[in-house]
């Protein structure tokens, strides 16, 4: 993988099938920003209907508070896992199809009837997995949420999406994170408890993914992309009005010259502003 910023600056023709570009498919829930490779959007509406609805279902319940995204790392993030346990209590005419799942693969070589097993990998545990049909398990639908890890963690599931699609255990993976508005909005406002901020540009992102899987990230693995945006998350207009007057001080300072007669005076001044722009949200322990 190349370096931040030059994956930062990756660009693809969207009619590449390998390319990031819009889904063709209606029905998908408003809030979120989606990005599709391979048709991976026709799949799943064509061979995979009933996954395709349990996700758009989930989705459309989702939202994010406030306080969770102000609230401290470690372990499972609440939402995270409300989610894919809104996923895990879908049901197909009674039957649990959704879960977390190893999938092995085994190799075996030998001539005619005569064969042995060479080679048992074992893939990265999938977050949630959805049963491709009832009477054929495989292949399925993977789904990973990456809210808010290293960015590496994306090529962890893509090479993992794209060695299980090659093997035929998945028809298509879909990856859930934060969506560029939102990156843009909370990422210079939401801070962590040790005051630095909570959501920085090396970790997981749609801006981080996106370039990754024009660079072939997920190799021909049918990808669906979905950003979370503001919209999904209650109590946003705190961080919008942050957000402007973290700005409005930036501008004060731009032009001090409008304002003040001394530099150091208008940095005090547009500093004290600053202070108390992010004094109105302060990290949730």
């Amino acid at each position: 993988m190349p370096d931040d910023d030059a994956a930062a600056e990756v660009t693809a023709d969207e009619d590449l099938p390998g390319a990031v570009g819009q889904p063709i498919i209606e029905g998908l829930p408003d809030g979120y920003t989606y990005g599709v490779t391979r048709h991976a959007d026709i799949i799943l509406q064509g061979a995979y209907s009933s996954r395709l609805n349990d996700l758009i279902a989930s989705l459309d319940q989702f939202t994010i508070s406030l306080d969770e995204l102000r609230a401290g790392g470690g372990g499972r993030t609440k939402f995270v896992a409300r989610f894919d346990q809104s996923l895990r209590d879908r049901r197909d005419t009674g039957v649990q199809v959704w879960g977390k799942q190893n999938i092995t693969i085994s190799k075996r070589l030998g001539f005619d009837d005569n064969l042995e097993e060479v080679a048992r990998t074992r893939g990265h545990e999938i977050d949630m997995f959805g049963l491709g049909h009832l009477d054929d398990h495989l292949p399925g639908v993977a789904v990973e949420m990456e809210w808010n890890n290293k960015d590496p963690f994306y090529d962890r599931d893509l090479n993992n999406f794209s060695a299980l699609h090659r093997e035929g255990a998945i028809a298509a993976g879909v990856i859930v994170t934060r969506g560029p508005r939102l990156q843009e909005l909370i990422g210079p406002v939401i801070r962590s408890k040790d005051g630095g901020l909570k959501y920085g540009q090396s970790s997981t992102h749609w801006d981080k993914l996106v370039p990754r899987v024009n660079l072939g990230g997920g190799g021909e693995c049918p990808l669906l992309l979905v950003g979370i945006e503001p919209e999904r998350v209650t109590g946003i207009e705190l961080v919008v009005e942050v957000s402007q007057e973290l700005a409005a001080a930036k501008e004060r300072l731009d032009n001090w010259r409008d304002h003040y007669s001394d530099h150091r005076e208008a940095q005090r001044d547009v500093r004290t502003l600053r202070e108390a722009a992010k004094a109105k949200i302060p990290p949730v322990k």
